[in-house]
This record gives C-alpha cells, structure tokens and sequence, in this order.
C-alpha cells in the first residue's frame, strides 16, 4: 500500500493565544512506497509526530489535505482496519504473561475460530523464550517488540511508529531498526518518526522525510540526501554523519526556506537515480500482496507479485532487486499464513462487517475476561483494599461502639451516618483519578488500532469491579452494622449495605469521568475539590430543616452525598423502629419518629433515595463515556 498525502496542514489551537491557531505542519507533500523503510527526521518541535498523526488518522481533528493510497481518495474506516499505529510509550497490560497478551489480541483482532500464529511471531521476534514473562517485567526493546508483535498478529500492511528507539540503547536501537527493515521488505510500509540517528542507523532506512517549522525540506531516498545537499550549495564534511548534519542546518531560517523551495515542499522526491515529480515518480511496487487483495486488488502490480492461495496457505514472493540500484535490496521472502489470514481476508473484505474482528458480545466476554484476570492478579492492591476496608470498619465500629440505640446520642447518630457516605464517596471517587488517565492512552491505542470498540469495553469496565467493590463493601458494612448497635432485621441490613455499594458506585462513575479527561495531577485537584459542593449540600439544614427554601431542596436532591447521608438517616431509623433506649429522665429524640420529623426527612423513603442516586451515577457514567469519545476523537 503507497501512501500519499497532498497539501497536508495539522492546526492546533493553542491555550495560550485565544482565537490564533497554529499551523504545525504547513502544507506538505509526500509519497511513502510499500516494501521500504521511512524515517521522518527534524529538530524538535519540527512537527514530526504531528505529521506521522495526520497521516495515519490518529488525529484527525484540524487536518486538511488529500491522503491518498495507491493514488486513490483513502477511505478512511478501511486503511484503519489495514494499518496500526504504535505509540513512543510502550503501553502494554502490566499484568499478562507475553503469551496471555497475544492470546488476548487474537482474540480480539481474528475472526472466532481463526487460528493464530503467536508462537512463530514471538519466534521471529525473539520473545517465545519470554512468553510466560509479565509485560512489565520487559526490558525496553523487549517491550517495544511486543508491541509490534500484537499488532502483527493480524498482519496489517502498514505500520506507523511513533519514535520507536526512544529511551533504548545502542545496541537495541540497531535490533529495532533491523526489525522494522524486516517488516518492510516482506511487503508493508513501515513509517516512523526518528531524532536525530547516528549514520550507522540512518543507512538502514531507505526514505528520509526531514520535515523543519512544519515543512518539508528533503524527501527521498537516504543515499540521494548528502548529493541533493551538496547541488544547493550545502556540503556535507567529510566524515560527519548526515543527519546531524541536516538538523544543524534547521537552525537557520533562511536555509529551512531554500530548501523548502527546492523541495517544493515536498513535491519531488529525490532518488538516488534521478528526481521525479511526486505526481508522476515511478516507485517501487512492492506490496503485500495479501492485503492489496483485501482492500486495493486492482492495484496489484501481476508482473511484480506471485500469489498462490490455497483452503490454508497463502503464500507470496517479493522480487529480487539490486542494492546498487538505488530500490529495495532483498531476497525472496516468504510469509506463510493460515486460517488466520483467510479469515482475516473475509472480514476485512466488506465494509459491513462492523469494523471489527469480532462481534461486541464477542469483545465483552474477551475483554472481561482480561479485566477480572488482572484484578485478581493485582494481589497487592487487593490486601491494600481488603485491610483498608477492615482497619476503617473497625475504627468506625469503635468510635461509635453501641451509640446507634441509645436515645441520647442523636448527633452522634448524624455523625455516624455521614461519615460512612464520606467513606464510600472518598475511598472509591480517587483510585480511578489516580489509575484510569494511564489505561485511558493503552485503551485508546487500542481502540484506533481496531482491537475493540468502545461500548463493550466500557460495559466490561463496569462489570469487571463489581465483584471485589461489592465484597469489600459488604464486609465493611457488615463490621460497622454490628459493632455500632443497629437492631438487626434483614430489610434494615440489606437496605444498609445497599446503600453503601450506591454511593460507592456513584462516586466511581464520577471518578472515572474525571480520569477520563484529566491527566493524574489535574484529576488530584479536580477529585476533592468537585466533591466538596456534594458534601456542602449533604450537611445544610439538618439542624433548621423547616426553614429551607424549596431552591435549595431541589439543589439539594442533586447531591449523592445528602441522598446517601439521608437514605441512611432513614435505614437506621425507619423499617418501623422501636423506641431507643434512654438513660435519662427525658429523651426527646427517644422516638425515631421525632428525629425524621425535625430533619424533614419523613416524607421521603430509602428507596426515593437510592433510585434518585442511580440517576446521578448514570449521569457520571455518562459523563465518563462521552470523555472517553471526546479523548479519542482529539
């Protein structure tokens, strides 16, 4: 698959200049042949990553331009479903074996009942020794090879690699290269963006794009680079490495516009043979023959390709060239698939098929599976859970030890009741602020990369913590209910607990709306600063009740905390209550009837409550699911 992109221009608004977008890349031109090895080359801030963006969709918002494949409009749902796109963060499942990760993702990304190839990947890639390794024990490289080894599992023609050596060393810088050289002489156009290589790395890429201020001064082959310096002027010393040399150049203004001209913004494409005009430049047409037959067949070059399909083995040749002539260098290769890739083949060869693999019952059961898998992995956090439920069920039990009866102790009563909905809202709103911003970039990779859609996952994330939450709440309510002297009756303790695991479910949904949109420092402000409005309301007017205006008893409604503090008011002393012992001559709040009464409460039920509190949490799951939309359409 030959990409192209015409008239290219990425702009961003800045926060710091209302009304003043900024043009990131100004305009390019660019042809990216199949069966070669890009580098997309600058200074920083040159527009690099923004560039390998625009071209491969992961932003999509502020583009204009023409993004063509084979010299065809591209549509755009199909090349997603042909190409992935790997982030400079190794974002990987910490706590999957090598092995479980590649069993997930060909689940995911193949047809059910197509057979998968994990074993000879991981070969190729070197990782089958470590397959029972957990990802986040991977070294570097290692990581970045899993990377590339689950985007493999169903062989998309086109890769995009956002700075794939960063943060790697020498050595393992050259086995990264040498792979992405691999996988583009078996027939895929392997793009990355890449700093600044030394000229033993930069040798091994057959296409530099250098791209300075959002423009493109040079475009072509890497041998033709050093030539096209020195014919405007600019030699390369002797014994310097060329793309130092050329980021050095970047520095001068003057010099990014001759060049940019000369290139004419990227329209000719320097080759080690001649120049050509971009819109007429014969390149080499090495192409996965496969996957041009799913999406492009009748850009299937048959003087250049030998396909010999068979029920279980699809088999192609990519032709021999000369080294000396400038193309590609590679002997015949050879990729042998089989049920996967013709299983791969049906589904992507319609455009009904949903986009995906595998239907979203399918991907539910998947990713649930995955999702209970590595919370109970996670040992660790569920001792820190399990004790932190314990420890502050017993704290609670004994600051409050056998008040609940006493007729006396009507403000405690109060105390206890917000203090367990504080407990809930605070326990459960800053665990997603504090975790889901990091899985929020891994899901949406994956999401681009066509892994699985966003309804099921978000059904599965919401199923897949209930089990551990709803223990953990039970145990805690269970501990507080006995120790602090409830009368026990079944209704008042289901009722009790309920209402526990509501507030808690409430403020998870509203965590996970703020991890969702804001990083981890902001969501550390936004958490407890959002949830202060909520406990405002839940503490005003319990002591003058009657005379609350009707605005601030419906302003008053949309606060989880209150219906929570109030619901639990009413399970304590509703469900037809006897009389609470008094050890003096008077009680007045002795009848729990009085105590509703004075706080304005006995006109309505626990159940009001719990029901107008669902309505919150749908909302906060709302808000969460609509953030997560607005994060990977940006």
């Amino acid at each position: 698959m030959d990409l192209e992109f015409r008239n290219l221009k990425y702009t961003v608004k800045s926060p710091l200049k209302k009304g003043k977008p900024r043009v990131v890349v100004k305009g390019v031109d660019g042809r990216f042949s199949s069966g070669q090895l890009v580098a997309i080359m600058g200074p920083s801030g040159a527009g690099k990553s923004s560039l390998l963006n625009a071209i491969s969709g992961y932003r999509s918002a502020g583009v204009t331009g023409e993004l063509l494949v084979n010299g065809q409009p591209r549509n755009e749902h199909q090349f997603q479903r042909s190409s992935c796109y790997i982030t400079q963060e190794d974002l990987l499942q910490p706590l999957l074996t090598v092995r479980e990760a590649m069993d997930v993702a060909a689940r995911l990304k193949l047809p059910k009942g197509a057979k998968g190839h994990a074993d000879e990947i991981l070969q190729e890639l070197g990782l089958l020794e470590h397959q029972h390794t957990k990802t986040d024990r991977l070294s570097g490289g290692q990581k970045k090879r899993l990377s590339i080894a689950l985007e493999l599992v169903n062989n998309p023609p086109v890769f995009f690699l956002d700075e794939p050596t960063s943060g790697l060393d020498t050595v393992t810088t050259v086995q990264c290269v040498k792979l992405l050289k691999q996988l583009a002489r078996q027939g895929r156009t392997v793009v990355c963006t890449i700093h600044q290589p030394a000229a033993s790395l930069l040798e091994l890429f057959d296409q530099v794009y250098v791209i300075a201020d959002g423009r493109c001064i040079y475009q072509g082959d890497t041998a033709a680079m050093v030539p096209h310096l020195q014919s405007v002027g600019l030699p390369c010393p002797r014994h310097y490495n060329p793309a130092d040399f050329i980021i050095e150049l970047t520095e001068n203004p003057a010099i990014i516009d001759v060049l940019c001209e000369e290139m004419m913004n990227g329209k000719l494409y320097k080759s080690a043979k001649l120049d050509a005009p971009l819109a007429v430049a014969e390149t080499s047409q090495i192409t996965n023959a496969m996957d041009l037959k799913i999406c492009y067949q009748s850009e299937v070059d048959s003087a250049e390709k030998e396909i010999m399909l068979t029920n279980e083995k699809c088999t192609y040749k990519v032709p021999e060239y000369q080294e000396n002539s400038g193309s590609i260098s590679s002997s015949s290769s050879q990729i042998s698939q089989e049920n996967s890739s013709l299983a791969w083949m049906k589904v992507h060869k319609t455009e009904d098929s949903g986009s995906y693999a595998t239907t979203y019952c399918q991907q539910f059961s998947i990713l649930l599976c995955r999702m209970v898998l590595q919370i109970f992995r996670n040992r660790q956090g569920l001792w820190i859970q399990l004790i932190h439920h314990i420890m502050c069920g017993l704290l609670i039990g004994i600051c409050f030890f056998n008040m609940a009866n006493d007729g006396t102790q009507m403000f405690n009563h109060l105390k206890l009741c917000v203090g367990l909905v504080i407990f809930f809202a605070y326990t459960q709103i800053m665990v997603p602020v504090l975790v889901y911003p990091q899985e929020v970039k891994l899901v949406k990779k994956e999401h681009f990369n066509r892994w699985y859609s966003l309804t099921p996952y978000y059904a599965a994330l919401t199923v897949s913590k209930l089990p551990v939450q709803v223990t953990l709440n039970v145990l805690f309510c269970t501990i507080v209910y006995f120790m602090v002297g409830v009368p026990f009756a079944v209704a008042r303790f289901v009722a009790f607990c309920l209402i526990g695991n509501v507030v808690s479910l409430v403020a998870e949904g509203m965590g996970l709306a703020i991890g969702s949109i804001f990083n981890v420092r902001n969501g550390c402000a936004i958490g407890p600063s959002s949830i202060a409005p909520f406990l405002g309301l839940a503490i005003y007017g319990f002591d003058f009740a009657h005379r609350i205006p009707l605005v601030m008893n419906i302003l008053m409604k949309t606060s989880f905390i209150r219906c929570g503090v109030v619901a639990m008011v009413l399970t304590i002393f509703g469900f037809d209550r006897q009389p609470l012992e008094c050890n003096d001559v008077y009680c007045h709040f002795a009848k729990p009837d009085v105590l509703l009464k004075y706080l304005d409460i006995e006109r309505t039920s626990v159940w009001l409550e719990l029901i107008t509190m669902l309505g919150i949490m749908f909302v906060f799951r709302s808000l969460c699911f609509i953030g997560l939309r607005w994060r990977f359409a940006t």
